[in-house]
């Protein structure tokens, strides 16, 4: 016969379980749940399905910009994951604007992803009609699928990337991958109807690329803009997560003066 204490341990495994199959589930991000203290944080932003998830729980002043996150590449022992984008999502909220976090396969080749987000973005797009551009914030892995999207983008509506901390160029810690090539390069050609920015960490003081002998990040682009970060932002060293949150000031505080 079972233990009370055996039997209380497998109803609190299956609650969690049921727990996070909802949330896995859920199209929504609740700003409420969102934990900014990294000893409590609970990965609530990235366990979830593959697509685009609408963050909620403030106010939006003003629908017509639209803000899509894309989260980067995390080795299964990575704790916190997600954790780099809980204050920037909170910063992003004051713009009252509405925003997605897109969630990913980081198995799947880079290109079908950049094509999965493509038809995403343009069904998202077709089912708001009050959206008159987007804003797109991809960090380290995550700013090569928005840099492969920026080449391919065909549209006519307008897209605003930024690229943060992201590998661009091949190297020999690049993850291999079945059935598909290396889509890195050295050049990347942008769509005429894409703005985009990338913003380099400095390689020395980035926690990632200080290990590689070039710096990944050093690519060139046609019609495409590049920014080095700064060694400080507000007493912080600026290293491959903080990045997030610097760039993240900068673009709200363009939005904010843009209204």
């Amino acid at each position: 016969m079972l233990s009370l204490n055996t039997i209380l341990r497998f109803i609190l495994l299956l609650l969690s379980i049921i727990g996070l199959n909802a949330q896995e589930g859920s199209r929504e991000i609740s700003l409420q749940n969102i934990i900014t203290d990294r000893k409590k944080y609970d990965e609530y932003i990235i366990n979830r399905s593959v697509g685009l998830h609408e963050i909620t729980g403030f106010k939006q002043n003003d629908s017509t910009v639209g803000i899509i996150l894309v989260h980067g590449f995390y080795p299964l022992d990575w704790r916190s994951k997600g954790f780099e984008w809980a204050e920037p999502i909170k910063n992003f909220s004051k713009a009252g604007l509405p925003m997605w976090l897109y969630r990913y396969d980081w198995n799947q080749c880079p290109s079908i992803t950049s094509e999965q987000i493509k038809l995403d973005i343009a069904s998202q797009i077709g089912s708001n009609n009050h959206l008159e551009s987007l804003v797109i914030i991809g960090h380290s892995f995550g700013g090569l699928i928005v840099t492969l999207l920026s080449e391919s983008w065909e549209s006519t509506f307008p897209i605003d990337a930024h690229v943060i901390a992201s590998g661009l160029a091949k190297s020999k810690f690049d993850r291999k991958y079945l059935n598909c090539e290396n889509p890195k390069k050295t050049k990347y050609y942008i769509s005429k109807n894409v703005e985009y920015k990338q913003w380099r960490t400095i390689k020395n003081q980035d926690g990632i690329f200080k290990r590689f002998n070039n710096d990944p990040q050093v690519v060139t682009f046609i019609n495409g803009e590049t920014t080095l970060l700064p060694k400080i932002w507000n007493g912080n060293r600026v290293g491959h997560n903080f990045s997030i949150l610097v760039v993240s000031d900068m673009i709200l505080s363009n939005l904010q003066k843009t209204k």
